[in-house]
């Protein structure tokens, strides 16, 4: 499929774009970007018209898009777009609907909620604006490919990984349906081509999200669980999967009389819950590492009487809690916060220690607590922003540090993999 503006002749169609074209999605002449879109030969035209921004849609396709983008973001934007001008068109495609003819937006949904903002300031100067309007006609899943393909590649290596993961798994399912018809590989390589995302994280993103089900993609996607312990769990086998899940599920359920405020830290009872989970996970790690079916069933056998009273004995200390903030005064909440993670230290020393007494490697135990970090570093939003005010020296410092990390880990890996 090719894409050309009207009248202006012939485009010979080209290969599967990649990041450098599409790089360009978004600029004065985005009708071009769609060239021939996977070595498909129809030609897509479009033509530039300006439009009044109330006949424009946004697209519902863009949900799993739309909700990284805050407030504050968007009038950010919009700022940039008062002092410098609109820098790129808004590609939309027309559609009929009872009030008449509107444009459904393909690109741009950021740029369109920016002028809105700006029209609600009392700026009239984008009431109208000037877009590419793709002519032809398209199926409901070519114009889904175009708008995913654009945020892939625009978006870059995503925020959130729970969006970042659906978004990818969508895209792959949209390409083995018509008019594409890849095969699963062949989609997973195209959406290697157009993301910036590492081609390796797209691999494990593609494969979690096809296979993790039920409880256990909810509690990842909640961030409840970390990818890399999901990616643990899908070895047992489906009806384990549902029992973990549901053990995970109470876990999450306990309410730890948390604070609302933004810079309070986790109180003691949720302390207790952390080093609980972490020790479940750790016990159904080595349940894994058994050598025969039945150490294998007396290690998860273990872990599972290991959560179930561990989890009594959490809403316990969790009711306790729950009355003490109501009938004391901030003084006495604050000591008995002091004394009980006191308390968390020393039973997760215990944990920690009967874990070590079974045949966890020093690699298993310490990785997913790194991993856990990382990615809550990651996942967060206020991170990101933060590094804007960080120095150049201290970004440097921040990527020699993880390079340490990766080269080590490197080696490590070789090594582990050259013994037969």
């Amino acid at each position: 499929m090719a894409m050309k503006k009207k009248m202006k002749g012939n485009i010979t169609s080209p290969a599967l774009p990649g990041k450098s074209i599409l790089a360009e999605v978004n600029n004065n002449e985005a009708g071009n970007i769609y060239n021939s879109l996977f070595a498909k030969n129809r030609k897509v035209e479009y033509d530039n018209k300006y439009i009044a921004l109330v006949n424009i849609r946004t697209n519902p396709d863009n949900q799993i898009f739309r909700v990284m983008d805050d407030d504050d973001d968007i009038r950010i934007l919009a700022e940039d777009i008062k002092r410098n001008g609109l820098m790129h068109n808004l590609v939309v495609f027309p559609e009929q609907r009872e009030e008449g003819m509107v444009y459904v937006l393909l690109s741009g949904e950021r740029r369109f909620r920016a002028l809105n903002y700006l029209q609600e300031k009392g700026d009239a100067t984008w009431n109208i604006v000037n877009c590419n309007v793709v002519i032809t006609p398209l199926s409901k899943n070519e114009r889904k490919v175009l708008l995913y393909s654009a945020n892939l590649q625009v978006r870059g290596g995503f925020s959130d990984e729970a969006i970042r993961r659906q978004a990818i798994a969508e895209f792959i399912t949209c390409l083995q349906k018509e008019p594409y018809n890849m095969s699963r590989e062949e989609a997973l390589g195209a959406t290697k081509s157009v993301s910036t995302v590492n081609p390796r994280t797209i691999e494990r993103d593609a494969r979690i999200e096809e296979k993790l089900e039920g409880k256990l993609k909810e509690l990842l996607n909640d961030k409840f669980l970390t990818r890399s312990e999901c990616e643990t769990y899908l070895r047992y086998e489906e009806d384990i999967q549902d029992e973990i899940a549901e053990r995970f599920a109470k876990l999450q359920e306990v309410d730890c009389h948390s604070s609302d405020t933004e810079d309070a830290g986790k109180n003691y009872v949720e302390v207790l819950r952390d080093n609980l989970h972490d020790a479940f996970r750790e016990l159904l790690y080595d349940a894994q590492r058994q050598g025969t079916t039945k150490e294998y069933e007396a290690a998860y056998k273990k872990a599972i009487l290991y959560f179930d009273d561990g989890l009594a004995e959490l809403k316990g200390k969790a009711d306790e809690y729950g009355k003490a903030k109501v009938s004391s005064q901030p003084k006495e909440i604050s000591a008995i916060d002091y004394e009980g993670k006191k308390e968390a230290a020393r039973d997760r020393a215990r944990k920690e220690h009967e874990v070590t007494e079974t045949k966890s490697s020093m690699i298993q135990k310490s990785v997913p607590q790194m991993v856990k970090k990382l990615n809550k570093a990651y996942s967060s939003k206020a991170f990101a922003k933060a590094l804007k005010g960080v120095s150049k020296e201290s970004r440097d410092a921040d990527v020699a540090a993880l390079n340490e990390i990766i080269e080590i880990s490197m080696k490590l890996k070789n090594i582990i993999e050259s013994i037969d």
